[in-house]
């Protein structure tokens, strides 16, 4: 299906591409990858009449440190962070995540800033961020302000991005020492679908049997917006992690979560398989062995 026409801007700055979105009306909308709104064109979904390109603002693309903290330029592919060395050594959840996004293709062309602004609920990279506590970078006519991951989804792919906001980078703080951490996807038809249900989990563990200190459970699929399973952390928290602790924690995640039901399926099945994958990835995580998705 061809494309709706359209004019394409390419602004060469940050603060062109800025006064380039303050500009914006209901025909014209901002591009990174394109994974997301590219199809939704050629469906006809959206018939812009402009596209404004982040593709030439090279100061969006980088990956590099700010003291402790990871810095992600907002169109930071998901394949360099798979790939990038600093990432898999000091935050290998997130690129244990990154590496789960659909097919190499949609990872080489897909854009971390680009996935949060369009809030998908069963995003794979979301959960993870949100278990590491990350800080999203924003700027707009008004300066830049960073907003925190758990407040930046508002509702079903709604931002707390005004109209004339753009995400620049996402900040994400450094981990404990010896903190445990995975993601699993389960897929109802193809590996390279986003995820009928994702979870991420990170976990301060101390002694044997282990303790947890500490534990961080984000979840994409389980609600209208990607979300923190608070009540299953607080169920595993100063808890031994036996498998009757894991249990209760895994029901707790389901009963909070808010599915939705849809053509990959229903609320309710969505609701078991929280509690099925949550168990699993808490028990993998407790014996220090990978959980295949």
């Amino acid at each position: 299906m061809r494309l709706h026409p359209f004019r394409l801007l390419e602004p060469e700055s940050l603060a062109e591409a800025l006064d380039a979105v303050a500009r914006l009306d209901g025909e014209a909308r901002v591009v990174s990858g394109g994974t997301a709104i590219v199809p939704m064109i050629r469906l006809g979904l959206l018939k812009p009449d402009r596209l404004i390109s982040l593709h030439r603002l090279s100061t969006l693309t980088r990956i590099g440190l700010d003291g402790e903290a990871l810095e992600v330029g907002a169109t930071t592919t998901y394949g360099h962070v798979e790939r990038h060395a600093e990432v898999r050594r000091g935050w290998p959840l997130l690129a244990e995540a990154a590496a789960c996004v659909a097919s190499p293709a949609v990872r080489n062309m897909g854009t971390v800033g680009g996935n949060l602004a369009y809030a998908e609920a069963a995003s794979d990279v979301s959960p993870a961020l949100l278990c590491l506590d990350a800080q999203v970078r924003v700027a707009g006519p008004g300066g830049a302000r960073t907003v925190a991951i758990g407040d930046l989804f508002r509702g079903f792919y709604e931002t707390a991005l005004a109209p004339d906001e753009l995400i620049t980078a996402v900040r994400v703080p450094a981990i404990a020492a010896g903190a445990r951490g995975g993601y699993v996807k389960f897929c109802s038809r193809s590996a390279e679908d986003k995820p009928l249900i994702g979870v991420a989990a990170l976990l301060r563990l101390d002694g044997t049997p282990p303790l947890c200190r500490e534990a961080r459970i984000g979840l994409g699929g389980a609600a209208p917006t990607p979300m923190r399973a608070r009540r299953a952390e607080a169920a595993l928290n100063g808890q031994v992690l036996t498998d009757a602790a894991i249990a209760a924690a895994a029901e707790a995640a389901a009963e909070e979560a808010d599915p939705l039901s849809d053509l990959m399926g229903s609320a309710g099945y969505r609701r078991r398989m929280i509690r099925v994958w949550v168990r699993r990835l808490l028990t993998g995580l407790r014996d220090g062995r990978p959980v295949a998705g």
